[in-house]
């Protein structure tokens, strides 16, 4: 009985439109009030402040930090330009640089409303002037910024291998299996779409232009590539990979291009700081929430209801995919793992399924959710930044939004995609 309260305190919260982290922690209550003792609260506190003193979470707005700097110091041109060099040559070539550019911007913010924020601004306004619809323009812009919580240094990523005891590192390096994946299937249908609308592709780059655009680009790329080489190389921890990233990006815009002054750094880390509060009030309440979600065994008593309903593991896992769709076209990826993660991670499990495998799944799918409608993140921020309305980008957004599900399942049922990498690597999870 105690389980339905939770679950009903849980459901009214969000509807009546609580922040995430409050209808959470009103979950919480329930369980103290059910146990009647003072020492749940404390018990409760103690979870919370032990989780969050986790020497991962030290990661998180480090890097946060780090993609703020080089976002405001306005390094995107060199990306775009990297990008075009490579592949502006293919049919709907300013939409394979939208895609190649998000790639690279992934390994610099981790976030995909930043990526959307940051290159969308330059990109689409480019896109509209050489022919592209708008609402096209605004649609494979959305959909490429998917990319990046998937791709390492994802901030997603880092809050789920702290929360949930998953290490980062192998989370990262199944991200860049599946992100790679993500990327080729983005750009094959983007050379599909161009062609059947008949867009423009620009003049193959000679090779002096590749090497200018390459060593215009060399420092803005060189940070992921000092983050994942210094973390697969056991060189550096996810949380020093993190530390140097915000050294190189201060070096990078203040010191190199300077983009940066010192009278910018005020606005910058309070836009980190505030961003970073947001991500830890959430995570430590989710810790709280998952202990009692232990503690009361919830994870079993759905598992054994959605049995007696059907036997069969691929409807139980068809079930649990299709309530975090509908989450994510409502409720942001992050609060969505923190909400559903103690609850389905234990089912997956069960079933089978490897912990960098589950968090690969469930990031996927909450993706899918931020190209749908009614609310989802990623268009209605495309929309803003490219001017165009929500009918007139689903016109072409439909294809995209199947493509996607179509991978989401890809990846389900092909565990090599998320498991080689770390399987290689040796570094568990797998």
């Amino acid at each position: 009985m105690i389980v339905f309260i939770m679950i009903v305190a849980l459901i009214v919260g969000v509807m009546i439109g609580l922040p995430i982290f409050a209808a959470m922690g009103l979950s919480t209550l329930v369980h103290y009030l059910d146990t009647g003792r003072e020492s749940t609260l404390l018990i409760l506190n103690q979870r919370m402040f032990n989780g969050l003193t986790s020497f991962t979470f030290l990661a998180v707005p480090m890097f946060i930090l780090a993609g703020e700097l080089m976002v405001r110091g306005q390094l995107i041109d060199k990306l775009l330009d990297v990008a075009r060099v490579f592949v502006g040559h293919f049919r709907g070539g300013l939409a394979q640089v939208n895609i190649l550019s998000s790639v690279f911007f992934a390994g610099i913010s981790g976030s995909g409303q930043a990526d959307i924020a940051a290159m969308g601004s330059t990109i689409m306004p480019a896109m509209i002037k050489d022919g592209y619809p708008r609402g096209y323009a605004a649609a494979i812009t959305a959909q490429s910024a998917t990319l990046s919580p998937t791709l390492p240094p994802s901030i997603v990523m880092v809050i789920y291998g702290a929360v949930f005891g998953v290490p980062v590192a192998a989370l990262f390096a199944a991200g860049i299996s599946v992100g790679i994946f993500m990327a080729i299937a983005y750009m094959v249908m983007a050379y599909w779409t161009c062609r059947k609308y008949n867009l423009p592709k620009h003049p193959r780059a000679n090779m002096a232009e590749v090497m200018s655009a390459l060593r215009a680009g060399a420092v803005t790329l060189g940070l992921p590539l000092i983050i994942l080489g210094g973390i697969f190389g056991g060189i550096f921890t996810t949380v020093e990979a993190a530390a140097i990233a915000v050294l190189y990006a201060i070096i990078a815009t203040m010191v190199i291009y300077r983009s940066v002054t010192i009278s910018d750094l005020g606005s910058i880390f309070a836009s980190a700081a505030v961003t970073s509060a947001a991500v830890v009030v959430i995570s430590g309440v989710a810790l709280s929430f998952s202990y009692i979600v232990a503690v009361q065994h919830i994870p079993q008593q759905i598992l054994d209801a959605l049995l007696a309903f059907s036997g069969n593991e691929y409807v139980v896992l068809a079930m649990i995919i299709v309530v975090l769709l509908v989450a994510g076209m409502f409720v942001g990826r992050t609060a969505n793992i923190l909400l559903f993660g103690p609850i389905i991670i234990p089912i997956f499990y069960q079933f089978g399924y490897a912990p960098v495998h589950t968090g690969l799944i469930i990031i996927i799918i909450l993706g899918v959710g931020h190209l749908t409608p009614p609310v989802g993140g990623a268009i209605l921020t495309a929309c803003l930044i490219g001017k165009c309305s929500m009918p007139e980008m689903l016109k072409y957004m439909w294809p995209m939004i199947i493509l996607e599900v179509v991978l989401a399942i890809l990846i389900i049922f092909i565990p090599q995609l998320s498991t080689f990498l770390p399987t290689f690597m040796e570094l568990g999870g797998v």
